[in-house]
């Protein structure tokens, strides 16, 4: 009899466990969930340091690294592959480079200048809003930007530059003054 019933005990002990822990065990996102509402910032602290000195299950960490380590392999192997490929590309691209070696002056003969040096014909009164540039070669250019400058000059000479996104400035000489201008004929 004593040994039947210390067996019908040890057997609900045992369902008791089983069943028992599951039930009163929390996920992590509800106890992560539950640290976030505490209030007071030092028990919250307390709490997430609680959370991180339990033991996890052995059993889904050694699955995700050996999915980690399949996946690091994996990855492995295609950069061995890539990395044949772009060697097989730089050979190609080096031996381009060395047949254009030198050609930097070719293309400069004739490429377009960066800059022109003309005068303005007439006399010149500066800018403001809108003004048209007549230079000494044909070109008319107009103020793009706005800006202001009051000068009474004769005939003075001006370097139009190209600037960034296909736009030019335009600079006095004499005055360290520029404005963006733009050509309309």
């Amino acid at each position: 009899m004593t040994k039947t019933k210390f067996f019908s005990h040890f057997v609900f002990f045992v369902i008791f466990c089983c069943i028992g822990g599951p039930i009163h065990a929390q996920t992590l996102e509800e106890k992560l969930e539950k640290c976030s509402k505490t209030q007071v910032s030092l028990i919250r602290l307390q709490c997430y340091d609680r959370l991180t000195q339990q033991p996890t299950a052995s059993q889904p960490t050694q699955t995700s690294r050996k999915k980690f380590r399949l996946r690091r392999n994996k990855n492995q192997a295609t950069q061995e592959v890539r990395k044949e490929s772009v060697a097989d590309e730089n050979t190609e691209v080096l031996s381009q480079k060395i047949d254009q070696f030198g050609n930097e002056t070719i293309a400069q003969v004739d490429e377009e200048p960066d800059q022109i040096t003309s005068r303005i014909l007439g006399e010149f009164k500066g800018w403001s809003g809108y003004t048209k540039f007549e230079l000494e070669n044909g070109q008319v250019w107009q103020q793009s930007s706005n800006g202001l400058l009051i000068v009474r000059i004769n005939n003075p000479t001006v370097i139009i530059k190209k600037s960034f996104f296909g736009t030019y400035t335009l600079n006095v000489e004499g005055f360290n003054s520029s404005i963006k201008v733009r050509k309309i004929q």
